[in-house]
């Protein structure tokens, strides 16, 4: 199987390398405009330096598209025109309408399209997933230090939309009901953001990001009717405790055994198997696109209070 990976910044390095070290999978080429950055990163892989994307048709089976959110829809529409299986990283793209013209393309031409929202293959949420069951109450805390990466986005698109997705996945309900506040604070967009997320089956998910906080921080809880789970992502741990009424005090935790490992490696490693074998990836187009139009409400949400935000404390 043939890739390349479009954008090598910060994070499109790591597909790179990744790619180079998957069996039975040739990195083909790397594209970036920076030409320097290119060859660099080429040079470090054994692979072939581009600076244009179209370059790589007819060269590959499969690419990773690593760049700015506003260039999504431009790029990954030319690759599915030319057949090309894609994992585009998120937020799928910037509008709604954008993320519908994907999915409409990429059916007709029956590529493979995933989104990169890595944090599914996390060992933790992967073996939540296996658990879970009747969550009633969900908070997430997706927090850390300001960084010159993803400044096209504010704190929503770029970090909670992480959070949207797995409480979507898990709730498996209807959003009814949306509040949220943010703020702006080192960049124009906002910085730090809450949002309280009402479902349709009577959950509550409440989900918190910065990037203005000194530690960085990635934990999600879930309550259940008999049962509280706790995510620790960057330590790829999750415990669970049960109510009991042989135990003292009457609560049991439990703390399953998993295999940790590099989430970005286990969805690449997913993705070419997905194209590989033609079958439908964890995190398709239809999911990306569910995480991006609840991000937009709260982003509107946000809009709509900021003023209020502004006459009151400011």
């Amino acid at each position: 199987m043939k890739v390349g990976v479009v954008g090598v910044g910060y994070l499109g390095q790591h597909h790179a390398r990744i790619y180079s070290e998957i069996p039975d999978t040739t990195l083909v080429g790397v594209v970036d405009i920076n030409q320097e950055r290119a060859r660099e990163i080429a040079k470090r892989y054994s692979t072939t330096p581009y600076y244009d994307y179209r370059e790589l048709f007819g060269k590959i089976d499969a690419v990773s598209i690593v760049v700015p959110t506003v260039l999504h829809r431009l790029i990954a529409g030319h690759f599915i025109e030319e057949g090309i299986n894609i994992l585009i990283e998120k937020p799928v793209t910037t509008t709604l309408e954008e993320a519908r013209e994907l999915m409409e393309m990429a059916n007709k031409k029956k590529v493979i399209l995933q989104v990169g929202h890595i944090e599914r293959f996390n060992t933790a949420v992967m073996e939540l997933s296996k658990i879970i069951d009747r969550p009633v109450f969900i908070d997430c805390y997706r927090m850390g230090p300001y960084t010159n990466r993803n400044t096209d986005v504010g704190v929503v698109l770029d970090l909670m939309i992480h959070d949207i997705d797995i409480v979507m996945s898990i709730v498996k309900s209807k959003v009814t009901k949306i509040s949220s506040f943010g703020y702006p604070v080192f960049s124009r967009q906002e910085d730090i953001a809450n949002a309280q997320i009402l479902f349709e089956n009577g959950c509550i998910a409440n989900l918190t990001a910065s990037r203005i906080t000194r530690k960085k921080i990635r934990r999600m809880e879930i309550t259940e009717v008999d049962a509280f789970i706790s995510i620790d992502y960057l330590e790829q741990e999750l415990a669970v405790y049960k109510k009991t009424i042989t135990a003292v005090p009457p609560i049991l935790m439990e703390k399953p055994m998993m295999q940790k490992g590099e989430p970005l490696r286990f969805e690449l490693e997913h993705f070419t198997r997905c194209v590989k074998n033609g079958e439908r990836p964890l995190v398709g187009l239809e999911e990306g696109k569910n995480a991006l139009e609840v991000a937009l409400k709260i982003l509107e949400e946000i809009k709509k209070n900021q003023g209020i935000v502004n006459e009151k404390y400011l």
